[in-house]
């Protein structure tokens, strides 16, 4: 597979990463504005061709070689010059184009120019924060890296998380406050603490991690 990556920032580095990955015996080459980055590329990329372009030769080297493309990945920082060298590359009939977005807003803008692959890096993070949090479903509050623990918020939804919450408590006798249904902040005892209330817990995070499992909001 012959591959050109127009780019030399982070999203052509994951670009250029990709690629290689896929095909590790290709032809590779990245095409960059600056001296300094085509330095920077040739000894971070040694497995690539790189090469130095004014940003108005891009479309001339393209047109010159697209018979020797397969793969074009537009990924400067810019979404302008990304647009306008898709569309250059789509209109030569190169075989996949695709562009990779700096500003998620823009997706619709190359949609409408009928660039078919279109990367937005951004979608992935409202998912990946539903997925971990979703799944992990307590709130930390604050983070002791030495001692590997910290403070962690956990709502009592239903009477099988009441239960397991008091368990807790009584065995491990960790430190814990209730914010009340009523908003009112409080000291308590384990047999005090209701369903709709949010107990927060001073632990390790063995122990809060073992506590989220009995009660089936994380994964084993």
């Amino acid at each position: 597979m012959r591959s050109v990556v127009i780019g030399g920032g982070h999203l052509a580095y994951f670009a250029i990463t990709a690629l290689r990955d896929i095909d590790p015996r290709g032809r590779l080459t990245i095409i960059e504005f600056t001296s300094e980055k085509v330095e920077m590329l040739k000894k971070t990329f040694p497995f690539a061709d790189v090469v130095l372009s004014s940003i108005e030769g891009v479309e001339e080297y393209i047109s010159r070689n697209r018979f020797l493309i397969d793969v074009l990945v537009s990924a400067t920082d810019s979404d302008a010059l990304n647009l306008r060298y898709a569309k250059h590359s789509i209109k030569i009939d190169l075989p996949i184009v695709i562009a990779i977005l700096n500003n998620p807003l823009n997706e619709p803008v190359f949609a409408k120019e009928n660039v078919r692959y279109v990367i937005n890096p951004y979608k992935t993070i409202e998912s990946k924060i539903k997925e971990i949090v979703g799944k992990f479903r307590v709130n930390v509050i604050h983070e002791f890296s030495k001692v590997e623990g910290g403070i962690y918020a956990i709502k009592v939804e239903d009477a099988k998380t009441l239960r397991r919450v008091q368990s807790f408590v009584l065995k491990s006798d960790t430190p814990f406050f209730v914010l009340s249904t009523d908003k009112r902040i409080r000291a308590s005892s384990a047999k005090d603490i209701q369903i709709g209330d949010v107990i927060y817990l001073a632990c390790h995070d063995r122990e809060i991690k073992g506590l989220l499992k009995k009660i089936g909001r994380l994964e084993s």
